[in-house]
């Protein structure tokens, strides 16, 4: 699950893949199958009104932010080469199992990803 976007002003992609990662976790999928990239923290953005939380609509209703979320690659670690790498499991040998697909061919795989690109880039 990834969102490539970063500044205050593209809060809904973070919202977006929050969602998301909280909707598969419902579903049953433990972390540990679940890598998640977030571009920026917009629970700790300075510009948030209600700081440690994310909202995905005006309402207010769910925090998708909540207590239990496992961020597994943030901030400047969330770029094409790290996204390419855990899709072909071609990661250096000292990167912790946590960020790691661990699939095999036999795996079915959900890739969701929320940002900015076009023909040859992700933003």
């Amino acid at each position: 699950l990834v969102d490539t976007s970063r500044f205050w002003f593209n809060y809904r992609h973070v919202a977006n893949v929050l969602s998301i990662y909280r909707s598969v976790k419902r579903l049953g999928i433990p972390d540990s199958q679940i890598i998640l990239m977030v571009a920026d923290d917009m629970a700790c953005n300075p510009r948030n009104p209600r700081p440690a939380t994310v909202f995905n609509n005006a309402n207010q209703h769910i925090n998708v932010y909540g207590d239990d979320i496992e961020v597994d690659y943030r901030g400047y670690e969330v770029t094409v080469e790290n996204f390419i790498r855990v899709l072909t499991g071609r990661l250096p040998p000292s990167t912790p199992r946590s960020k790691r697909l661990l699939t095999d061919d036999r795996s079915n795989v959900l890739v969701y990803m929320t940002g900015h690109g076009g023909d040859g880039f992700l933003k």
